[in-house]
């Protein structure tokens, strides 16, 4: 995927002339997360945590609690949106329309960061790495789109010995501030995070995510991405294969439906790029009014 410019163009070009006006204001309202900004008038000091600005550090109050502290000023109106990506082989597969799951996700972080950058705020990204997780600093602007799109391109097709989990934990764990999360993920992905962890990150943060979808395991023209090649036409359309594909799914989909509810998530899927847009306001929408759990709102 060429990702340059032109990319963000076509994301500008899509928000402006088809959903302008809805979503200018995606996050105004209730969204609890806590405001970061500048202003003249001084508020009070709080331990530095990942994303604060080195400037703000004062020093002398530091030296003096044996600790980093930095400035906090009254007027704090920009929210700090975290995204938290999925990797792994599982990426590589293709979405219900035929689309590329690698490709759908990135549109949806492009998307929506782009969408958050336009509503003037912060954000970052942290996604599996290796043995670790990699979590950006909190930024605003298209060059900081960009950078983050390049690195998650780089890491969203490999495995890691992180789980996604874990990776959302240690966001927690390094960043100590109220933000916005935002989960981008698949079906398998969300469903490996337990309730507890869910309700962990709920607590002090909005929380939502957005799944992208797989394609049927039967059917026609079925790839196996592990063996790396087409399956037996016996075998992808066997009836009884497929009636426990989607037994499987519908449970999938039931225990997100109640896990979300119970941990104050909204969660919404996407089948092609051609949905970001308007389950991205769709999603937010009902958040705002505490409409959590699976949104199975059909475009």
């Amino acid at each position: 995927m060429n990702i340059d410019y032109e990319y963000l163009s076509k994301i500008r070009r899509a928000v402006a002339l088809y959903t302008n006006k809805k979503t200018s204001n995606i996050l105004d309202g209730d969204f609890h997360s806590i405001h970061k900004g500048r202003s003249m008038e001084f508020e009070d000091l709080k331990e530095y945590a990942l994303g604060d600005e080195v400037h703000d550090i004062d020093w002398k109050s530091s030296s003096r609690m044996g600790k980093t502290l930095v400035r906090r000023y009254m007027t704090d109106r920009r929210h700090n949106v975290m995204f938290v990506c999925d990797c792994g082989k599982k990426m590589t597969g293709d979405t219900p329309r035929g689309e590329s799951k690698k490709e759908v996700a990135l549109l949806t972080f492009g998307t929506v960061a782009y969408l958050t950058d336009k509503n003037g705020a912060d954000f970052s990204m942290a996604f599996p790495k290796g043995d670790t997780s990699e979590i950006s600093m909190f930024k605003a602007g298209t060059e900081h789109i960009e950078r983050l799109i390049y690195e998650y391109e780089k890491y969203i097709d490999k495995d890691s010995s992180i789980s996604f989990e874990q990776c959302i934990k240690n966001v927690l764990n390094c960043v100590h501030k109220r933000m916005i999360v935002i989960l981008i993920t698949d079906i398998e992905g969300l469903t490996s995070v337990s309730e507890s962890t869910l309700k962990a990150v709920a607590c002090n943060n909005d929380l939502m995510a957005m799944c992208v979808e797989d394609a049927m395991l039967t059917g026609d023209n079925v790839f196996d991405n592990e063996l790396g090649h087409y399956e037996k036409w016996f075998l992808s359309h066997n009836e009884k294969l497929r009636k426990q594909e989607l037994e499987y799914r519908e449970a999938a989909a039931n225990s997100i439906a109640s896990s979300s509810k119970q941990s104050r998530t909204s969660v919404i899927s996407l089948s092609g790029s051609d949905e970001i847009i308007d389950k991205t306001i769709v999603l937010f929408e009902r958040h705002r009014h505490g409409n959590y759990g699976y949104i199975k709102t059909t475009i």
